[in-house]
């Protein structure tokens, strides 16, 4: 059972992020409700989507600075192998310098790739909170749950009758703080099946009928597809129509990922230890989402899918609408915002890179590596010396070389 009710021991920003998601989630129940409709499920997805919407702007970053990376990258990276070993306080102040200026040239900021990240995760886990236990942060729905906990608690003996029936009702902790322990009471019930719904009718006859009425409603908002309950696992239940939840969360996952990356190919991402990490992060993700949604309630299941297929739908118009922008014009676009800002800390612009020789709708990498140079130079060189000596008219009498020396006077004598 997921213990996750507002507590002190909560961090305080993953706290207050769920009271604030837990709002959205209470306003999406009653608006919902005023067409009849009461269900777990069909909230999870509306939240699910307008979550995905507010971060919207976050998204289109971090996508920006992605496909901008494919050119920036071997810049930054020509800078940290330039100052390689160096460890003294003026060369990594150079470093600084110049990588700051690349970024600069491109309009973008060193934090861009992860920040959006770092942003993103207390969301998530905050999301993670409220799903796993909608009715700690939403009051319409705690309300059924503490109804049915004033009718029980009439009875002096109520803690030690549930108690005394943990094998069929599961295991509750007691608490001296009356608050504490109706929210311990209501993550209990937030679980039950119709089964347990029925035994706690049993051990409080006096108002069974109160409870059947208060576990018809519950039931009715915790199911969803084909009667699949938000509560139960799919690996509890995979010989029903639950065992689809992990299989479409896979399958979607791997769509996001896939429409994610296939236009920002970092150039030399394959070269970097950073890169093959990312590729192998992307491939495990779909295994480790059907594996997740396998073991965890069906619904936070439904709102792993709900997510991925919104970010599905969200990368198709992004993909759509940055498909037909040349690179250059995001990098102007970027350049132009951000020396507005520099503008207003009394900074110059900066310098706008240029793209001119690189193809923006397909760049792969052309750089050469610091071996090859070393190897053509050293050809050239021996070509160089090769020829010098042959014109030297110094070769050794029977050889190659005087012989073909021979050939081209003989040449030049008869070509006059």
């Amino acid at each position: 059972m997921f213990d996750l009710v507002l507590t002190q021991s909560d961090t305080f920003i993953i706290g207050d992020i769920a009271k604030l998601l837990g709002y959205i989630m209470e306003w999406i129940f009653e608006f919902t409700s005023w067409f009849g409709v009461q269900n777990f499920g069909i909230a999870i997805v509306l939240f699910t989507i307008i979550v995905n919407l507010l971060m919207l702007p976050l998204t289109i970053k971090q996508q920006k600075f992605t496909r901008v990376s494919a050119v920036m990258n071997p810049e930054i990276q020509a800078i940290n192998k330039k100052y390689k070993g160096k460890n003294d306080n003026d060369s990594l102040m150079k470093m600084r310098e110049e990588t700051n200026e690349v970024y600069a040239k491109y309009g973008v900021k060193p934090s861009g790739g992860c920040l959006q990240i770092i942003i993103q995760m207390p969301i998530f886990f905050a999301l993670w909170k409220v799903i796993s236990n909608i009715p700690a942060y939403v009051p319409s729905i705690k309300e059924v749950f503490t109804g049915v906990i004033e009718k029980i608690s009439a009875d002096p003996d109520y803690i030690s009758k549930i108690q005394g029936a943990e094998k069929t009702l599961g295991k509750l902790t007691t608490s001296a703080d009356a608050v504490a322990q109706n929210n311990y009471l209501v993550d209990l019930f937030y679980t039950f099946t119709q089964e347990k719904w029925e035994a706690l009718q049993g051990l409080f006859p006096s108002v069974a009928s109160f409870i059947d009425k208060a576990a018809d409603q519950v039931m009715g908002m915790n199911k969803f597809f084909q009667g699949v309950s938000l509560t139960d696992t799919p690996m509890n239940n995979w010989k029903t129509v639950a065992i689809l939840i992990p299989i479409l969360a896979g399958v979607l996952q791997w769509v996001s990922v896939r429409l994610t990356t296939v236009n920002n190919n970092s150039a030399n991402q394959d070269d970097n230890q950073m890169g093959n990490s990312m590729k192998m992060m992307n491939n495990f993700m779909p295994f480790f989402s059907a594996f997740v949604c396998l073991s965890m309630s069906c619904g936070l299941g439904i709102y792993w899918i709900a997510s991925s297929g919104v970010r599905i739908i969200i990368q198709l118009i992004i993909n759509f609408y940055y498909g037909k922008m040349e690179l250059q014009e995001i990098i102007n676009r970027n350049v132009e915002k951000n020396n507005k800002k520099r503008a207003k800390k009394g900074l110059p612009p900066a310098k706008v890179a240029s793209l001119a020789n690189v193809n923006t709708r397909n760049i792969s990498s052309q750089k050469t590596t610091d071996v090859d140079k070393a190897a053509k130079e050293k050809k050239e060189e021996n070509i160089k010396k090769a020829t010098e000596y042959y014109n030297s008219g110094n070769a050794k009498p029977g050889s190659i070389a005087a012989k073909a020396q021979m050939v081209q006077k003989y040449n030049e004598k008869n070509n006059k």
